[in-house]
Formats: structure tokens, C-alpha cells, sequence
């Protein structure tokens, strides 16, 4: 079996790529089982908060996007570094959801795992 932290990534890039394209189907099937990889990471000791500072990293922005956001409830004040780094760069479809994860945080409506 792959490792969650294998799969979160390859979900969260796949999931990115489908925002992008609008293929909203598959998107949402990458988005499950990116929460499905990351249930697995948070029965870890460390609630994966050490795979998700590691990811923020990561060359890949929606993978930086999906780790930040997946670690607010741990590490709020990094995690809301990122994202505002990444609601800072060029419109996209990624910087909008950086802006909106970051506005939905603040007003306490995100629900995360």
C-alpha cells in the first residue's frame, strides 16, 4: 500500500490540476482522497504536522495550498503565512483560493480535520 504522505500528494497536485482545468469531477475525487490520506496522517503522534511543514515546501502550489490549509488548526500562524504568500502572487485560480481559505479561517467558518 502506498504511504498517505504519497498519496496526499499526489491527490492534492491532482486536485489542483483539475481546479485549473475545470474538470470539477475528478477534482473532487482527488479532493476525497486527499482527506482520506490525511485522516491517516492526523492517528499519527504528531497529528502529521511534521509531513505537512515538510510539504510547505513543496515546488508544486497547490500542494503548498493544501498543506497550509490542512495545518491552520495546528500551526495557525504558519500555515496563514503561506497562504497569504500564495494570495499575494499573479490572479489565478490558485492565489483566489489562497484568499478564500484565508478569509474563511479568520471569519472561524473552514472546517478542518
Amino acid at each position: 500500500m502506498v504511504d498517505p504522505k504519497d498519496r496526499y500528494i499526489a491527490a492534492a497536485v491532482e486536485h489542483g490540476r483539475c481546479t485549473e482545468s475545470g474538470d470539477y469531477k475528478r477534482g473532487n475525487a482527488a479532493f476525497d482522497r486527499m482527506k482520506v490520506a490525511l485522516t491517516e496522517l492526523r492517528g499519527r503522534a504528531d497529528k502529521g504536522e511534521s509531513i505537512l511543514m515538510e510539504l510547505l515546501n513543496h515546488p508544486n502550489g497547490w500542494m503548498r495550498l493544501d498543506a497550509a490549509a490542512d495545518l491552520l488548526p495546528l500551526r495557525a500562524e504558519l500555515a496563514t503565512t503561506i497562504l497569504e504568500n500564495l494570495a499575494s502572487g499573479p490572479q489565478s485560480q490558485l492565489e483566489f483560493m489562497a484568499k478564500m481559505i484565508l478569509r474563511e479561517w479568520r471569519a472561524g467558518r473552514l472546517n478542518v480535520l
